[in-house]
């Protein structure tokens, strides 16, 4: 029988543990090598390799972005962890709450994430934060045409089949 209270706790201290310092390999872990990775703003993607660029992405543009896990709860092989993240862009404070549902296996890795939150909020500070645009667009962030052109270059990322 799977203890999966016991994976729910694993799971939350490696997830709140990756975004209290986070880097591209925080969560290797937790994560199943070949994950199903969804939210707002990037395409789906598939596995650590994806994941790895994705962070590396979202690094480079928000270098001092933290995480900190608000509320989880677990039922089985599903895990929703409240996160409140916060970083600086352009020497402004920008900060959003997200949801993430983390689907589980009976072993304990994270074999799809599917995270939620209101990007309005994101793109809004972006949008009028001029200075920022360029960085917005050099991290691979910008805008779905040139982020889809990013996606097949030789980065080692590979979209969701």
């Amino acid at each position: 029988m799977t203890d999966w209270p016991a994976i729910h706790q694993k799971v939350v201290t490696a997830f709140a543990a990756g975004w209290a310092r986070p880097h591209r390999h925080a969560w290797d872990g937790m994560l199943a090598e070949n994950a199903e990775l969804n939210q707002p703003m990037v395409p789906p993607a598939r596995g650590r390799a994806a994941w790895w660029g994705e962070a590396e992405r979202l690094l480079g543009f928000l270098p001092d972005l933290r995480g900190d896990v608000l509320a989880w709860a677990g039922r089985e092989d599903r895990l929703f962890i409240e996160l409140r993240l916060a970083g600086t862009l352009r020497g402004k404070p920008l900060a959003f709450r997200a949801v993430d549902e983390l689907w589980l296996s009976a072993d304990g890795w994270v074999v799809r994430r599917d995270s939620f939150f209101d990007s309005a909020p994101v793109a809004a500070a972006v949008a009028l934060r001029p200075g920022s645009w360029l960085a917005w667009w050099r991290s691979g962030l910008g805008p779905a045409l040139g982020r889809r052109r990013l996606l097949r270059s030789p980065r080692g990322l590979t979209p969701a089949s």
